[in-house]
C-alpha cells in the first residue's frame, strides 16, 4: 500500500513542477509570484520603476532606479528571484517613474479590471501605464491607465 502512495505523491510533485514551467513559458506570472519578484527587486535596491516583465520564459527583467539616482537594469530567475544579469549607470530619477506604492496601486487597478496573470508593465515619459497579461479565461489582456489617478482608461482583450 505504501508504494502506490509514494508513486502518487511523486506524480503530483512532477505535475506541479510541469505546471509551474508551463506558466513561465506563457510569459506571465501570478500576482503572488509578481509581488515576490518585486520584493526581491526592492531588496536589490529598486525604489522607482520604469518597466518590468517576464522575458524569455524563465527570466524577470526589471528597469528602474535606486534612491540615489543610479539607473538599474537586472534580470532575475523566475524560480527564486536571484540576479543573473545586472547593469548600473549614474542617472537621476525621472518624475514620471513609479514608486513601489505606485506600482502596487497600478497592479491593483489592473487586477480589478480582470488581469489575473501578469506579463509586462511599462510606464512612459507622459505617465501612461500599460500592463499586459491574461485574464481568467487565458485571453490576452492589455490594461491602460494614467499615473495621476491609476484609473483604467482602456482594456483590450485579444481573442
Amino acid at each position: 500500500m505504501m508504494k502506490p502512495l509514494t508513486l502518487s505523491l511523486a506524480t503530483l510533485t512532477l505535475t506541479g513542477a510541469m505546471a509551474t514551467t508551463a506558466l513561465a513559458d506563457d510569459g506571465s506570472v501570478s500576482r503572488e509570484q509578481l509581488d515576490t519578484l518585486l520584493q526581491s527587486a526592492g531588496e536589490y535596491g529598486f525604489t522607482h520603476f520604469d518597466e518590468f516583465g517576464v522575458d524569455d520564459g524563465n527570466r524577470f527583467e526589471v528597469e528602474g532606479w535606486r534612491d540615489d539616482g543610479w539607473q538599474l537594469d537586472i534580470d532575475m530567475q523566475l524560480t527564486d528571484g536571484s540576479v543573473i544579469r545586472e547593469e548600473q549607470r549614474k542617472s537621476e530619477i525621472p518624475d514620471w517613474s513609479l514608486s513601489g506604492d505606485d506600482v502596487t496601486r497600478a497592479l491593483d487597478s489592473a487586477q480589478a479590471s480582470g488581469l489575473q496573470q501578469f506579463g509586462s508593465f511599462d510606464v512612459d515619459r507622459t505617465g501612461d501605464i500599460e500592463i499586459e497579461g491574461y485574464d481568467d479565461q487565458q485571453r490576452e489582456v492589455e490594461v491602460r491607465m494614467t499615473r495621476d489617478t491609476f484609473e483604467v482608461t482602456g482594456v483590450n482583450h485579444d481573442d
